[in-house]
């Protein structure tokens, strides 16, 4: 292959002859390897901290309708988000457990095993109150 000197274009020096909208090409292809990776990052945005439903989690203390709390009608108890009641029919169906109206608040009672609904929010854990055995939000301490 023979080498030319060119009087114009980039080196100035013994170079192979191209053509001009060549190097347009290759900026062109660069692109399209970079412009995917940029473009995957528009749904990894953080989730919005808004207070919680039922069986969200939720910091004890914290108080209704605020970011660390529960959504309007529940209140953090042991951990997650539970519905404020008056009576058993005030608490929403929870499928294969029971979950009655205690004090003013729903809660989940154990089965017999000493199991609790995994399927929530939250991961919850029997615990013993009292006479009764309540699902409390596992301690991550």
């Amino acid at each position: 292959m023979e080498f030319e000197v060119l009087s114009f274009g980039s080196t100035r020096a013994c170079a192979l002859s191209y053509a001009p909208d060549m190097r347009t090409a290759n900026v062109l292809a660069s692109l399209l390897f970079v412009m995917p990776i940029g473009a995957g990052c528009e749904g990894t945005e953080p989730m919005e901290n808004v207070p919680g439903e039922f069986g969200d989690p939720c910091t004890p203390g914290a108080l209704e309708g605020t970011p660390d709390g529960c959504a309007e009608g529940g209140k953090c108890y042991q951990g997650y988000c539970e519905e404020t009641c008056t009576d058993d029919t005030d608490c929403q169906l929870v499928e294969g457990w029971e979950h009655t109206c205690v004090a003013g608040l729903c809660q989940i009672l154990c089965s017999q095993d000493l199991e609790c609904p995994q399927d929530l929010g939250t991961p919850l854990e029997c615990e013993s109150v009292g006479v009764s055995n309540i699902c409390e939000a596992v301690d991550d301490e």
